[in-house]
């Protein structure tokens, strides 16, 4: 009897390379997520710094235009901080969209191995019934020869 040779080997090589492409940009993207949310408690503690600061100033008795720019100075940072969190919730929902794309695709591989796993317990199953059928053949042979 042949070899057993999986009939869709080649789409299961695809979906593996197809999940291990996902599983990479997954990482790659929680990875960024992870540096834009350093970045942006970076900026809140900047903020409150800043804010603490300028409550120094005033009750120091600070010129107008100083307390002026100062307070141009924290509405900026807030912006970026805003700025900063719809980026991390964009790139968030992005990886959502990677997650939902590598479980798709390891439904499907995982399908793709269990339809594998049955075509080769029929292979063995074919095979073992073959070898029974020599080995009748092969006594039958032999009891008839004896005769």
């Amino acid at each position: 009897m042949k070899k057993f040779e999986f009939t869709l080997q080649s789409v299961l090589n695809l979906k593996e390379q197809s999940e291990k492409i996902e599983k990479e940009n997954l990482a790659k993207i929680m990875k960024e997520i992870e540096r834009e949310r350093e970045k942006l408690e970076n900026l809140k503690k900047h903020l409150q710094e800043v804010t603490k600061r300028a409550k120094e100033e005033v009750e120091e008795g600070t010129l107008m235009y100083k307390l002026a720019e100062t307070e141009a100075y924290i509405m900026k940072i807030r912006e970026m901080i805003e700025k900063q969190a719809n980026y991390i919730l964009k790139l968030e929902k992005e990886a959502e969209k990677i997650r939902e794309g590598l479980l798709k695709v390891s439904k499907e591989k995982k399908a793709l191995e269990n339809l594998k796993e049955r075509q080769f317990s029929e292979y063995l199953y074919l095979l073992n019934l073959e070898q029974s059928r020599v080995i009748d053949e092969h006594v039958s042979y032999k009891v008839a020869k004896s005769y």
